[in-house]
């Protein structure tokens, strides 16, 4: 999803009309599925988040961070949704190296 990242950025700053669908059409045909059904749905606001509850987000980072370094994160960032992207731990791959970017859940 960072290649969805990534054309969200350039259509928010991409003024033409013609251009912003280039960079779309361009976005479906480089990505596979199933990336390109959650952009598509993203784009047409199909996508929903209604059983992602605050509590069910504090539980999963919960089970994987300190809870008082979680507890101190979310005091200084004040954010639940920003704390939990930035404590989320990076997927490891198989040589126990982080991958690098953003971390990914």
């Amino acid at each position: 999803m960072n290649r969805f990242a990534e054309l969200l950025d350039r259509l928010a700053y991409e003024p033409g009309r013609n251009n912003k669908l280039r960079l779309i059409t361009g976005y479906f045909r480089e990505v596979g599925d199933p990336d390109r059904g959650y952009a598509l749905a993203a784009l047409t606001g199909a996508l929903s988040f209604k059983h992602a509850k605050p509590a069910l987000i504090r539980d999963l980072i919960a089970a994987r961070t300190d809870e008082v370094l979680f507890g101190l994160s979310y005091d200084y960032v004040g954010d639940l949704s920003e704390t939990v992207a930035l404590m989320w731990p990076r997927r490891v791959p198989g040589n126990g190296k982080s991958f690098p970017g953003h971390p990914s859940p």
